[in-house]
């Protein structure tokens, strides 16, 4: 029991630090190469659901064979260890709030009786270690088709994360910190687009954003910034912001990627108590400023 409350607290303390990651393991993401990987689609139809099955198309090269299920088709199924999992997954961090992610997990044999727990289309019962990567992703937003289009990033994403960890440079969290830190000074080489609803009341225009940023910048729309990651432009790079958790509890996450190559460029995360550091701060554009 204490191995597992262990475990457990050791998953969702990178939840709160990170909402990404997975695996470190090079020898358990090698042997996934050679699995069929199972894209589970939400049940019924939904932006999420014509959108990742394009995604997954054209651009996933991480396993040869590809294959698309509803969730209850799913949980009727046995898990098995010839395959992977694209799915939705529900974790709850250690202050209560929910966060969804997608995410990459390897089939395992299943004990007798176990089943597959899901709630709104994303599964609350798989055991952290089956994850090779996962990813924070909003739901609703994308159900919305306000970000719809960022699930091509993240596809992207989670193979480059994949990469860096059978490659070896991606051994544990700080090694992934640094890689994606060393990547943030290029986003000054790229055209940074912020979504207006993506920045903190604190930065109320352009102007604002660039007393801190110099580098090329647009603020846009974030359906109209969506444009860019459909056209795939490498030369773009895009902010995605997330919140969790209610008043007391809140949580503000904040990426960049590249547009086209789908790269993490930049991570950053805030407590955003009542009402404060709610989305992209003067101090975000700062690092970005002075990455080296």
């Amino acid at each position: 029991m204490r191995t597992f409350l262990l475990s457990l607290f050791s998953a969702l303390t990178v939840l709160t630090a990170t909402a990404q990651y997975g695996s470190f393991d090079a020898a358990a993401v090698k042997a996934a190469k050679a699995t069929t990987t199972i894209v589970v689609l939400d049940d019924g139809d939904s932006p999420y659901n014509r959108t990742i099955m394009d995604a997954m198309k054209v651009n996933w090269k991480f396993t040869g064979n590809l294959e698309f299920v509803k969730v209850s088709e799913l949980a009727a199924q046995p898990i098995t260890p010839d395959k992977t999992y694209l799915l939705k997954t529900a974790k709850v961090d250690p202050v209560k709030f929910e966060a969804t992610f997608l995410a990459l997990v390897k089939g395992w044999k299943q004990k007798k009786g176990e089943t597959l727990q899901q709630k709104d289309n994303a599964f609350t019962s798989i055991p952290s270690e089956h994850e090779l990567a996962f990813i924070m992703m909003d739901p609703k937003a994308i159900n919305a088709n306000e970000n719809t289009a960022m699930l091509t990033v993240y596809v992207k994403h989670l193979q480059d994360y994949l990469k860096q960890v059978e490659g070896g440079k991606i051994t544990d969290k700080a090694t992934a910190d640094r890689l994606y830190a060393g990547r943030t000074r290029l986003i000054r080489d790229t055209e940074l687009h912020i979504g207006q609803a993506h920045l903190d009341k604190s930065l109320t225009d352009l102007a604002k954003v660039q007393e801190s940023y110099t580098a090329p910048v647009k603020l846009e729309p974030v359906k109209v910034m969506m444009q860019a990651v459909e056209a795939q432009d490498r030369t773009i790079t895009v902010t995605d912001v997330l919140l969790t958790g209610d008043y007391k509890t809140k949580h503000c996450f904040k990426r960049i990627f590249n547009a086209g190559t789908g790269e993490l460029m930049y991570q950053g995360d805030d407590a955003a108590l009542a009402g404060k550091k709610e989305g992209i701060l003067a101090q975000d554009l700062l690092n970005v400023m002075r990455a080296r």
